[in-house]
């Protein structure tokens, strides 16, 4: 019996990435830290060679400090002209972090919070 897998996918303890097959969302569940950054750089990077709008559904995010963050912001830095990394379901907490800091403000990254607001 063969086995189907996603070119993108990551999994430990504490964090598991993948591409929902339905909606083609990068989907980040658990937590980001120092410690597995790296697995969410190269999720990021994998999935930039993507045409178009890179979809991060982080409403599954329990915690990620500020080296997840960059990892994001930077992702978001890196897309071709035109192309947006849009954040669904970003945590409020993560949203004012993002506003404190002037992220909120990169024309490349959206916050798409499913109307979830700070």
């Amino acid at each position: 019996m063969a086995v189907l897998r996603l070119p993108i996918e990551q999994e430990d303890v504490q964090l598991r990435i993948w591409r929902d097959p339905v909606s083609a969302q990068l989907v980040i569940r658990g937590e980001v830290d120092a410690w597995n950054v790296e697995a969410v750089q190269q999720a990021l990077q994998d999935a930039l060679g993507q045409p178009g709008d890179l979809h991060l559904d982080v409403s599954q995010l329990l915690f990620c400090d500020v080296t997840g963050i960059r990892a994001i912001v930077a992702a978001a830095a890196h897309l071709c002209d035109g192309c947006r990394l849009v954040l669904h379901g970003l945590d409020p907490q993560l949203q004012k972090v993002f506003q404190v800091v002037g992220w909120d403000g990169i024309p490349s990254l959206v916050i798409d919070a499913n109307g979830v607001k700070v």
